[in-house]
This record gives structure tokens, C-alpha cells and sequence, in this order.
């Protein structure tokens, strides 16, 4: 069976804080199901790209940001990789 699979990064802007910074979230949607979790980053809305799904600059704390989200979104692959050699049910469920 195909499953749709797909990855989101986004702020919650509604939860900033008092430096102006949003949480970013994961979405991961499989078949229509979502699930949500934070990556326990902040940043402040004028430096996050939404369509690239990352945050824009060249400073370090951006280069250091957009690796780490990268790294989230390789081991994400990984293990959908490995549920579906081993022919597991995939759900959204985090």
C-alpha cells in the first residue's frame, strides 16, 4: 500500500515569546493524519522563509538552525526508509 508522506516546517506565531521569537513546529502528515511537535527552536518571524521551510541569513546561529532541521528531517527519512523495508503500518502518530 502507498502511503502520502510529507514534512512541514512552520512558527506558531500565537506562541511567541517576549523576545519576539515563534516556536517552530514539525508537521508530519501520512495519509491525510497529521501529527505536530515542537523542535525546541525559536526565531524571530521576519527571518523564517515559509516556503522554503527554513530560516533565512548567513549568521551562525541561522546556519546552525537550518542544520539542525535538516539533520530532523534525515532521520525522519530514515526511519520511513526502515518502516517500509520492514513492511510496517506508517501512521502519523509521534
Amino acid at each position: 500500500m502507498k502511503n502520502s508522506f510529507s514534512l512541514l516546517f512552520y512558527l506558531k506565531k500565537s506562541k511567541a515569546n517576549l523576545q519576539g521569537e515563534s516556536p517552530i513546529y514539525l508537521r508530519i502528515t501520512i495519509n491525510g493524519k497529521r501529527s505536530e511537535i515542537s523542535v525546541s527552536r525559536s526565531i524571530e518571524a521576519s527571518k523564517w522563509n515559509s516556503s522554503a521551510n527554513r530560516a533565512k541569513g548567513k549568521t551562525e546561529r541561522i546556519r546552525s538552525l537550518n542544520s539542525y532541521l535538516d539533520i530532523i528531517v534525515s532521520k525522519i527519512y530514515q526511519h520511513h526508509r526502515e518502516l517500509i523495508e520492514t513492511d510496517s503500518e506508517i501512521t502519523s502518530i509521534i
